[in-house]
């Protein structure tokens, strides 16, 4: 998504000069042209400049910079030809990018009544550029619920008042994965649920709690 930029440089390294020179630059595929220094000319996936005549030694230098529009090794190829001489050259420009998740918890009926079922829907996005990988969601419900159901992309799996979601193996970028965890109101009070998730990409797990009123 971020612009990158190229700079071309022709240098005359005979002995007369290079007279009606043309240099000419392919775009990479995955790019978009955003603007051509010296005038340069886009048209058809190309940009192209008219350097003139070339005096013996002498260089002339441009710069074409582009959007970038997907990841990967994206190859940039130029030409130059003139009268009895031509040249060419190639760059690769590295594109990458980077998984950002956002992780959202709410309770979908707050306050409750005691013995009655509270549902957490669990929203996970992908707000980044690359995919994140191995997504594990896990949850600790408060001492004043008990589980009664879970549903989501993967299976989930408990151990007393821990709840866990099998590892996702993939998220997309802009993709979202929805959770959701039924418990039920065994006690009177303002209880927390807890919330906690980790990546592949993650370098420590991100945590979110949600607040919810069990009464009489």
């Amino acid at each position: 998504g971020r612009p990158a930029t190229f700079d071309l440089t022709v240098r005359n390294t005979g002995d007369t000069p290079a007279t009606n020179t043309m240099l000419t630059d392919t775009l990479p595929a995955g790019t978009s042209f955003v603007s051509a220094s010296a005038g340069g000319q886009f048209s058809g996936g190309r940009v192209s400049w008219a350097l003139g005549t070339l005096g013996v030694g002498e260089s002339r230098s441009v710069s074409l910079t582009v959007g970038t529009n997907q990841i990967g090794s994206l190859l940039n190829t130029a030409s130059v030809r003139a009268y009895c001489a031509e040249a060419d050259a190639q760059a690769v420009l590295e594109v990458r990018g980077i998984p950002a998740i956002l992780l959202e918890v709410i309770d979908l009926a707050d306050p409750i009544e005691l013995g009655a079922n509270e549902t957490y829907e669990i929203t996970v996005l992908n707000q980044g550029s690359a995919p994140d990988t191995n997504i594990v969601v896990a949850c600790v419900l408060p001492p004043e619920q008990e589980y009664v159901s879970a549903t989501g992309p993967t299976q989930a799996s408990t151990d007393g008042k821990a709840v866990t979601f099998s590892p996702l193996p993939s998220l997309a970028p802009k993709a979202t994965a929805k959770y959701r965890v039924v418990v039920k109101g065994t006690q009177v009070g303002d209880v927390r649920f807890r919330l906690s998730l980790t990546s592949d990409q993650l370098e420590s797990p991100v945590s979110e709690t949600e607040s919810t009123h069990i009464y009489e």
